[in-house]
């Protein structure tokens, strides 16, 4: 599957001999007029690296980039500034503001691919070494806290079991005390789900964060709806 890369550039010359220099060498390339625009598409189709002007109408590029810094889907885009021959004070403050390279207009064709390749080979390895930190910091954490929660869940699986037996059928509480206990089933289910995560995965929490699936990073899959069982893995009475 081809590179996604967005080209942020307002001036049509330009973009339109960027867009051909990269389609020609294989990648996918999506074009915007505007900062908005660049944006708007960023955010949507999630690009691979992003090629980008300082100087555009509605967003200048340093606002772009500060926007895609400060989210956490969308901060570790490279984005490559493109720049005048003379704007050696823009092409500092756009490194300092998140920049990972720049080009200077003119540009040379061999060295647009050269920058873009470089960057993509960059990230590649480094979502590899950051993806393999995230999956131990998450299998670590998983355990931890499913070793924390397993003898308070036990111990209340066990009495809310107890007090089921020993309480009438009719008894005006038993409705309450069986929701308790078909809470504790979801809650012993998501434990172990935890305590069999074996890979890192993540869905969608917020528009600027994700969390831990556990229904792809676990290999147990547990009803939640129902069945009884004590966290540690036995069936029947926990206690």
């Amino acid at each position: 599957m081809p590179h996604k890369i967005l080209i942020a550039e307002d001036e049509p010359h330009i973009r339109r001999t960027l867009h051909f220099i990269l389609e020609r060498e294989g990648y996918e390339v999506l074009a915007a007029a505007d900062g908005e625009e660049a944006l708007d598409l960023a955010r949507r189709e999630r690009p691979d690296l992003i090629l980008m002007d300082l100087m555009m109408p509605r967003r200048d590029g340093l606002e772009v980039l500060r926007e895609l810094r400060s989210s956490e889907k969308f901060k570790s885009i490279p984005v490559i500034l493109l720049t005048a021959l003379s704007d050696s004070h823009d092409k500092a403050r756009g490194l300092d503001t998140g920049a990972d390279d720049y080009l200077t207009k003119p540009f040379d064709p061999r060295e647009v691919i050269a920058r873009v390749r470089a960057r993509l080979r960059i990230q590649s390895l480094q979502a590899g070494e950051i993806n393999t930190e995230r999956a131990r910091v998450a299998l670590e954490t998983a355990g931890a806290a499913a070793h924390e929660m397993s003898q308070p869940l036990t111990v209340m699986y066990g009495n809310v079991e107890l007090l089921l037996m020993k309480m009438p059928p009719d008894d005006p509480l038993r409705p309450l005390v069986e929701k308790i206990r078909q809470n504790g089933d979801r809650a012993i289910a998501l434990l172990r789900k935890l305590q069999s995560v074996q890979r890192y995965a993540t869905k969608s929490y917020t528009d600027r964060s994700e969390i831990l699936d556990l229904e792809r990073s676990s290999t147990a899959t547990p009803d939640l709806e129902g069945g009884t069982g004590d966290p540690e893995g036995g069936t029947g009475d926990p206690g």
